[in-house]
């Protein structure tokens, strides 16, 4: 950019304006080092390379706050080292030239870092629990836990693309954070939405230069939330830091440097940095969507018949010939038996990720229970994610650019689901971004 530009996003008054508004941001900004997770590589954090939800496993051992300057905010141990290293080389870079800190990231303070998935899932299956408990609590054809499920079914079919219940619904719907991942450090609070702030930001001099060397540190800056970093986790010094082993190369020449560093680890020198995060640092969603799946159902359930204990019938009498309205109340919960679970978890899932069909339905209902038959419920579920990451591994290939504006060329974008504020972006390969999968889903 030669000349300075303002952007309004998030201050018009008008949705055309800001239509406007947010395209040409979009457009405009686009500097090396930067990635883009609202419209391109929304699969970031999330995925693991076989297209599997995944969560940051919380624990102490593997997470760590920046002590000193930071001391309530944290990511997760290798990243925080990294960004450690990155800020040390900033300022000493700014106490030796003219350079200064980018507009508003003053001393490179995290003001956000990791926050814990479990508490914000929890979060929202609670709203969801009174969301769902609104639209069923009056429905007079529940009975008992058997017509309790007849509508609620009838309820999720036009719900869940909206109200993701699972953990892996949840992970990949934009009401997850991409905090959470332990891979992202906000360096300000300011307002993701308004981008004048980001304008300055992306327009001064010396953030062009803060680009530059987070990059050498093996991070990228986030597009659409230019204080926040992302690990890029391709990088080969992220590499080096997620081993453990020496990042600073000295006079030495870096590629060199790596592979000699490499070469003290060979027990793990084959594992990707993917790999490594998915042995140590993460755990696969849909292991625990059952479960929670279960606790869910009930909960509902047993939420109607505390705040709406009976329902009313009219019920004949012979002797007088006439009708009396009487109260009924409902029965407790009757357990379903785990390959009725199975089932209904088969089409929560595919409800969540909008491909449900009769025929998808029941071939993968019947190969999770001959495998529950077999082997048991873990692997029973193992199937399930795997048959839901084959869906969403299609959906990544087979989505395809639409065009945003007629008048706009090479300003495109493609179709959302109704859940989310991510977009999918036509894959120039099948492989998820790496740092693992924003979401459509």
């Amino acid at each position: 950019m030669t000349d300075r530009i303002e952007f309004k996003g998030g201050t018009t008054s008008s949705l055309r304006q800001e239509y406007v508004e947010r395209l040409k941001y979009k457009k405009y900004v686009d500097f090396p080092g930067m990635i883009d997770i609202w419209y391109e590589n929304y699969g970031y954090g999330l995925l693991n390379d076989n297209y599997e939800p995944v969560t940051t496993i919380e624990d102490d051992a593997t997470a760590r706050n920046f002590v000193g300057y930071a001391d309530g905010v944290g990511a997760l141990n290798f990243v925080a080292q990294a960004f450690g290293d990155l800020r040390d080389k900033f300022i000493e870079k700014i106490n030796n030239s003219t350079l200064d800190f980018p507009p508003y990231m003053q001393g490179l303070i995290p003001k956000a870092g990791m926050v814990s998935f479990d508490n914000i899932y929890a979060n929202w299956l609670s709203y969801c629990s009174i969301k769902y408990s609104s639209f069923l609590q009056n429905d007079v054809n529940i009975r008992s836990y058997s017509t309790f499920l007849d509508s609620m079914k009838m309820h999720l079919r036009k719900n869940l693309k909206t109200f993701p219940i699972t953990k892996s619904g949840f992970c990949l719907s934009s009401r997850n954070d991409i905090r959470t991942t332990g891979l992202a450090i906000d360096l300000t609070d300011l307002e993701p939405a308004i981008d004048t702030y980001k304008g300055e930001i992306v327009q001064s001099l010396n953030f062009r230069c803060f680009i530059e060397e987070a990059a050498n540190f093996g991070f990228y800056i986030d597009k659409n939330v230019p204080w926040r970093l992302l690990a890029n986790l391709d990088s080969k010094v992220m590499r080096l830091y997620i081993r453990g082993l020496e990042t600073d190369s000295g006079d030495k020449d870096f590629d060199k440097h790596f592979n000699e560093q490499m070469e003290k680890d060979p027990k793990h020198n084959s594992y990707s940095t993917m790999g490594i995060l998915g042995s140590i640092y993460r755990t696969k969603t849909h292991l625990d969507d059952l479960f929670h799946l279960q606790d869910f159902m009930i909960k509902i359930y047993n939420q109607i018949v505390l705040n709406v204990p009976y329902y009313t019938k009219m019920e004949y009498r012979s002797h007088d010939n006439s009708y009396q309205k009487i109260n009924v109340f409902r029965t407790g919960v009757d357990f379903l038996n785990t390959e009725q679970w199975l089932e209904l978890l088969v089409m929560v899932r595919l409800l969540e990720l909008d491909s449900h069909s009769e025929l998808r339905y029941t071939e993968i209902v019947e190969k999770s229970k001959n495998v529950y038959r077999s082997y048991g419920l873990r692997p029973a579920l193992s199937i399930i994610g795997t048959e839901m990451a084959k869906i969403i591994k299609l959906q990544f290939a087979n989505d395809e650019k639409q065009v945003i504006m007629p008048n706009e060329a090479g300003q495109q974008r493609t179709n959302r689901n109704a859940n989310t504020t991510r977009v999918i972006p036509t894959p120039n390969s099948l492989r998820p971004p790496r740092g693992g999968s924003n979401s459509r889903y």
